[in-house]
């Protein structure tokens, strides 16, 4: 079969290479495809200032700057879309390791330094730094999450906990996780302020109540699946990537049931966030693709962004821009929606699903 797709101003004719396939995934019965872009139109690569920065987290701020940390250059650097212009901003602990980014209300820049086992703060108006040292010696503090007070909530990769860093008093509070060796990653609050996160190790979904400080622990629905990043939608599932299986897994907290969704180029999922409609975004590092799971239509879309890209985080900005870091060649990345998917777009070969079928998704349409 041969479609052709008009993206932008450029078309792009899907033959052997590219395909559209469905894929029906377990009872979901969630429609995938491939998408070929044409680069100049929908997807736009910056350069980092410095040279193999590795950029690894990302994240956008209200202004519709583009914050990431450069992990092997020890920098946080900005990106002003308006001006296409780089910033940045060397932390004060050398080698440092910074492996996250978040940007709270104020806009103030917070990261975690797995090296330096500290939490980071950068105020972009007055240019400073600020640095929290961890408790526990040798934490590893991994990712970082903002709960809806401003608080910073993060994983201990190998102290085995989960720290909070109370902006209020400045200090940091710090809560064993109850299995051992749970190795924890992504972490997340959703808008009742539990703290979710991932023990990669222990594979197990774990929920924290900061009212009642207990934590609440969810095996895995398949064996060492290696689960790394987290992310929760508007309706309160909480979303994961399954490295091994090479799945998406969604979490129903009120069923306390998973659900799997297979990628369908069988890529590895690394980065997830959603947007404000409910996608759920992800990159695929080895595949060399950014993915759309749809869940209103029921459909995966990948973009594929070319030879030898390697995209590693993934966030959205304001007008709903997707940005990713790109490790492969010291980038990063924005993909336009709009140009990528022409408007009322439909998929030759849909599938219509039953009420029942609908009901997996558990969300309306925006």
């Amino acid at each position: 079969m041969r479609q052709e797709l008009e993206i932008g101003n450029h078309k792009s004719k899907m033959g052997n290479n590219i395909f559209l396939v469905p894929h029906f995934l377990f009872l979901s019965l969630v429609l995938a495809f491939s998408i070929a872009i044409a680069q100049e139109s929908a997807i736009k690569l910056y350069p980092t200032p410095s040279q193999r920065s590795f950029p690894s987290a990302i994240a956008t701020d209200a202004k519709g700057h583009i914050w990431f940390a450069a992990l092997n250059a020890n920098k946080i650097i900005v990106l002003e879309q308006e001006t296409s212009v780089f910033s940045e901003y060397d932390i004060p602990t050398t080698k440092s390791y910074p492996t996250d980014i978040a940007v709270d209300s104020s806009g103030a820049i917070w990261f975690a330094e797995q090296d330096g086992n500290q939490i980071g703060r950068f105020d972009p108006k007055t240019k400073t730094f600020k640095e929290y040292e961890i408790p526990t010696d040798s934490s590893q503090p991994i990712r970082l999450a903002l709960d809806n007070s401003g608080n910073v909530w993060f994983t201990e990769f190998s102290a085995n906990k989960i720290g909070k860093l109370d902006i209020k008093r400045g200090n940091i509070v710090e809560y064993p996780i109850p299995t051992q060796l749970s190795q924890p990653m992504g972490i997340v609050v959703d808008k009742k302020s539990m703290v979710w996160f991932i023990e990669t190790q222990a594979n197990k979904l774990a929920k924290f109540s900061p009212d009642t400080g207990k934590f609440k622990e969810y095996a895995m629905p398949s064996a060492f699946c290696v689960p790394n990043e987290i992310a929760v939608d508007k309706g309160g599932n909480i979303w994961f990537s399954a490295r091994k299986d090479r799945r998406l897994v969604r979490f129903n907290p009120a069923a306390e049931k998973f659900k799997e969704f297979n990628i369908p180029s069988k890529g590895v999922p690394e980065g997830i966030a959603v947007d404000r409609k409910g996608n759920i975004w992800f990159c695929d590092k080895r595949g060399g693709k950014v993915g759309m799971l749809n869940q209103v239509k029921g459909e995966i879309i990948e973009f594929n962004l070319g030879s030898g890209a390697q995209p590693f985080d993934i966030a959205i900005d304001a007008s709903n821009n997707i940005w990713f870091t790109e490790i492969g060649m010291n980038n990063i990345g924005r993909l336009d929606v709009k140009s990528a998917i022409v408007k009322d777009y439909q998929a030759d070969l849909s599938v219509k699903l039953s009420v029942d079928e609908r009901k997996i998704f558990e969300q309306k349409k925006p």
